[in-house]
């Protein structure tokens, strides 16, 4: 053996020798200065320790559910549109009036029954009275407050006003209307008949509701019925009222019922000691939510009585401790499953009283149409029916479509269009008429292919959108008021259909007759102005 090999023969001898001297590395000490968070590394928590009546909850202490003896339940609607009849997805006024009627009589002095606007005008039943009927129901179920929406403003203010007179000819409504920021125009006066707030005491608590309407609302009304009136933004008024109820009134709860799309809600959330809000109900957009923001509840709840809020507020030591928050639809809860009868009878009065002018056929559909085709639809017959060479209607204006093979009567007409709006007509250059189209907002028919800017033509469109003070229509040339109401003029044309038609479509030649035409053609004038 060679030098060489000896001496890599004993350096590997060495090494083995070695390695069996010096202790392994323990796998299973992780090193935790470098890994702090590997399980091995996390010292345990103190346990969490609950005082009595408490129970531990991901990973905090709430009331025992058999100890919570205090609390209250708020049953909301918001734009109901009058929907007091069942339907498939509305559960109906007196179906409602079961739960609320019978969860009061379960619940003595611990129950709030609430309304966010948007909930007289929209349907036959409760147009044709001007509202009166809807409100001689939620006055049988007890309501306790209800928020003025934009649509409560559609007959006018003063209407629904005449149910705050004190005068039971024209109807009573035994629940305050709230608006605290519905002001006249320029200044801070709330009209006679609403109120910013109401204070209502349940089971030992002293509540304050504080109602608002949406910030920048006027422009969801008709011109003439906001006139006299506009919306203050609520945030200040709302922090005003709820530190002055708390501080002066010695309320414990605050709620906030806004007739608004959610846009306050953030702020509203995170308001703190005589300020704090307890619960933000909404209204306007049609939504459905029931969250909480911030720890306290915010809800919307669909429209048309296809959803009632349910909110409870659960107590410990004076101290709201938990929240229970939900949107009940009408197979969640089985007292949807039956009537009230005092509701359902009252409910039938009217329906019977009006069942021969709302319920009779008038034609049937051959096919579906949305609201957009219709739009269309009404458009073209507010052209004919006033000789106008382009006529427009507003989308939202059209609130809902007709079905493959439905009946459509004067009840269904109140639906589709539920606003009582008059046709007008004006003079508008071609210029003025082509920056609509292009705008896209409205839907139109015309019997013009080319507007010449510089000529006059005969425009028509509804009282709502011609007088938008944004819209060109006033400032036309020789504005006039035909007097027409668009649901009219429609029934009017559906009913000559059913005589020489067997089905609606909406391709049938219209046959309103337009007014007198002239012995010629009539020449368009040039705008001289």
């Amino acid at each position: 053996m060679n030098m060489k090999r000896l001496l890599l023969l004993l350096t590997m001898i060495v090494g083995v020798l070695l390695s069996a001297c010096t202790p392994a590395e323990d796998p299973y000490i992780v090193d935790c200065e470098r890994y702090p968070t590997h399980a091995d590394c996390i010292e345990d928590d103190e346990p969490l320790v609950c005082d009595d009546g408490f129970v531990e909850e991901n990973g905090a202490c709430v009331p025992e559910e058999n100890n919570v003896d205090d609390f209250l339940e708020i049953y909301y609607i918001n734009d109901f549109h009058g929907a007091l009849t069942a339907s498939n997805s509305q559960i109906g006024i007196a179906s409602i009036a079961n739960l609320v009627n019978t969860r009061r009589s379960e619940h003595p002095n611990k129950v709030l029954f609430l309304a966010g606007g948007d909930i007289l005008q929209g349907s036959a039943l409760s147009n044709y009275y001007n509202g009166l009927s809807t409100v001689n129901l939620l006055n049988l179920m007890g309501l306790d407050a209800f928020t003025v929406g934009n649509h409560e403003f559609d007959w006018g203010l003063e209407t629904i006003l005449d149910y705050t007179d004190g005068i039971a000819d024209n109807g009573e409504a035994a629940f305050p209307f709230l608006g605290a920021n519905i002001h006249y125009k320029d200044t801070a006066n709330i009209p006679e008949g609403i109120d910013p707030y109401t204070i209502i005491e349940r089971g030992g608590h002293k509540i304050g509701i504080i109602g608002t309407m949406g910030y920048g609302l006027e422009r969801s009304i008709a011109e003439s019925r906001i006139a006299p009136y506009q919306f203050a933004d609520p945030i200040p008024i709302i922090q005003s009222y709820t530190q002055y109820l708390r501080t002066e009134e010695d309320c414990d709860v605050i709620l906030v019922v806004a007739h608004d799309s959610g846009y306050i809600n953030q702020e509203l959330s995170e308001l703190e000691g005589d300020f704090k809000v307890d619960a933000i109900f909404n209204g306007h957009s049609h939504n459905e939510y029931a969250n909480l923001l911030n720890g306290i509840p915010e809800m919307q709840s669909g429209s048309s009585g296809e959803y009632v809020g349910y909110v409870r507020i659960n107590f410990y030591d004076g101290q709201i401790v938990s929240y229970q928050i939900d949107n009940l639809n009408k197979y969640q809860d089985p007292l949807f499953y039956e009537e009230d009868v005092a509701v359902a009878a009252l409910l039938e009065t009217y329906i019977l009283e009006t069942d021969g002018l709302f319920n009779d056929p008038i034609i049937t559909s051959e096919d579906y149409y949305s609201s957009y085709q219709l739009t269309d639809w009404i458009a073209g017959l507010i052209r004919q029916a006033t000789g106008a060479d382009i006529a427009f209607h507003n989308f939202g204006g059209t609130r809902t479509s007709i079905g493959d093979g439905e009946v459509i009567s004067l009840g269904l007409l109140y639906e589709i269009w539920p606003f009582d709006n008059v046709i007008k007509t004006v003079e508008l250059t071609g210029r003025e008429i082509n920056t609509l189209i292009a705008a896209n907002s409205l839907g139109y028919v015309s019997a013009v292919e080319t507007f010449d800017p510089d000529t006059l033509y005969l425009v028509a469109t509804n009282d709502y959108v011609f007088d938008k003070p944004d819209n060109p229509f006033l400032e036309g040339v020789n504005p006039t008021n035909t007097g027409l109401l668009l649901r009219d003029l429609a029934q009017a044309e559906l009913e000559l259909q059913a005589t020489v038609y067997d089905l609606f479509r909406i391709d049938n030649e219209l046959l309103t007759n337009p007014p007198s035409a002239p012995s010629s053609l009539p020449i368009h004038k040039k705008d001289e102005s």
